[in-house]
């Protein structure tokens, strides 16, 4: 493996200090990052803002990193020396041990992302900048299927064996099946092509997440 050049794009909000100070500190262990923090100055919803971090990154390869997810740093260090191909994710897992969250995490990393070819920004999403032929849309919502349909237009994801463990945060507040069953609601009204504003206002609902 080559070393790249590794820009990791971490989208930040005024309610997750917590988390980003434990990303950034386990960035800081592995040399050679550029690291761009996309907050709300950047645009006004995550699609935007994402992008603006893009475009700010100065890397051959980009790492979208979720606000409340935590990689390995041998992770971080494989990826920066050209480990994976194309563009892909980190095996997903909860940092909450439950039934239907490890079912969660599976479909995600087995079905999800092998068969439909969509990785959740949650994994932490990699690819070659020259994979991205178009700009991510500037939605509120699903900017993670809507950068997924543009990369899989070159292939299908890989899924990388190092571990994206994601704060189960939203299973724990809004209780495990109430909120499973609000993704599916989720997942259905984007296919059915509602206002991605609409759709955030409802995710949101008492969290305040995705700001």
């Amino acid at each position: 493996m080559q070393r790249v050049k590794l820009s990791v794009v971490l989208p930040v909000h005024s309610g997750g200090a917590d988390w980003k100070e434990r990303i950034l500190a386990r960035l800081a262990e592995v040399e050679g990052l550029e690291v761009i923090c996309a907050d709300e100055s950047l645009g006004s919803s995550r699609g935007a803002r994402l992008q603006a971090g893009i475009d700010a990154a100065s890397g051959e390869r980009i790492l979208l990193h979720h606000p409340r997810s935590l990689l390995p740093a041998d992770g971080l260090r494989w990826l920066a020396q050209g480990g994976g191909a194309g563009w892909g994710g980190f095996t997903h897992a909860f940092d909450w041990d439950h039934p239907l969250l490890r079912f969660t995490s599976w479909y995600s990393n087995r079905v999800r992302a092998s068969l439909k070819g969509i990785v959740y920004l949650d994994h932490c999403v990699y690819f070659d900048r020259k994979l991205l032929t178009r700009k991510i849309p500037p939605v509120e919502i699903f900017e993670d299927t809507e950068l997924s349909k543009i990369l899989r237009e070159t292939g299908m994801p890989e899924i990388a064996p190092f571990v994206s463990t994601t704060s189960a945060i939203r299973f724990k507040t809004n209780g495990p099946w109430r909120q499973a069953l609000l993704n599916q609601r989720m997942k259905l009204s984007y296919l059915l092509g509602a206002s991605d504003r609409g759709m955030n206002a409802a995710y949101e609902r008492g969290l305040g997440l995705n700001g």
